[in-house]
């Protein structure tokens, strides 16, 4: 049976897992290439299959520097004495290793990665609750000033793999390590690994993704980096001031 790629260009926000999450995009300030507004209706309904699709794999960005703001969330919004007491984060972070837990309260409810820097990150499965966060990235050093889509971390991108992903849950099929390595390699990301020297390893997923999913993925087996189904320049592309 052939996989059918649902055509979510025409929608101006994506709903995953049944609701879990829904995602929006906004334009971005002048000199950022996305600005992605994530909202979870609550992070403790979310299940361990929803989260394995969810939860970005940990992973590092060639050039841009990415920033997280959580804009909605956080313990004193519930009824429960006791959690108010532990002030319950809203998003945990993994940045080089180490987890930080944030929510719209903390004095700075930001968190800014530089490139090369190996992260990831999650609604808090312990808050009960609305959440918002907001995703941005400077725009790539390789991004040309004519292009009218950018390069990196962009709508396309995300439109891409959240598309696929949901596409693939509903059609019950696993999802493609050629095809996913293909859209992060078109994004200038790669996978991230704890394990030895990290300008090793960085060598070592980055010519993963050059070989898996450039080589193999978008050579071999016809993949692409983006689907029409998925991101269309003319219906979702903002405008951005460059």
């Amino acid at each position: 049976m052939s996989f059918v790629r649902t055509k979510t260009a025409e929608s101006d926000h994506l709903v995953s897992c049944d609701g879990a999450r829904t995602t929006k995009w906004q334009t971005p300030q002048t000199g950022n290439s996305v600005l992605e507004i994530q909202t979870y209706p609550d992070s403790s309904a979310i299940t361990k299959s929803q989260r394995e699709q969810l939860v970005p794999p940990y992973h590092w960005h060639w050039y841009q520097e990415e920033h997280f703001t959580v804009t909605q969330g956080y313990a004193d919004c519930l009824p429960s004495p006791v959690t108010i007491l532990t002030r319950n984060s809203t998003f945990v972070f993994t940045l080089n290793g180490k987890d930080t837990k944030i929510s719209a309260k903390d004095p700075n409810p930001r968190i800014n990665i530089t490139p090369g820097a190996p992260h990831t990150f999650a609604p808090d499965p312990s808050y009960k609750g609305p959440c918002v966060i907001e995703i941005s990235a400077e725009t790539s050093p390789l991004s040309s000033e004519t292009t009218s889509t950018d390069l990196g971390v962009s709508e396309r991108f995300f439109r891409n793999l959240y598309s696929y992903l949901e596409d693939c849950s509903r059609q019950n099929t696993s999802p493609s390590l050629p095809q996913l390595l293909l859209f992060l390699d078109s994004a200038e990301v790669s996978l991230a690994w704890d394990v030895g020297p990290r300008w090793l390893m960085q060598y070592v997923t980055y010519g993963l993704g050059v070989v898996i999913g450039r080589w193999i993925g978008g050579g071999l087996l016809g993949y692409k980096g983006s689907y029409l189904e998925y991101y269309n320049p003319e219906l979702n592309e903002t405008k951005k001031g460059k």
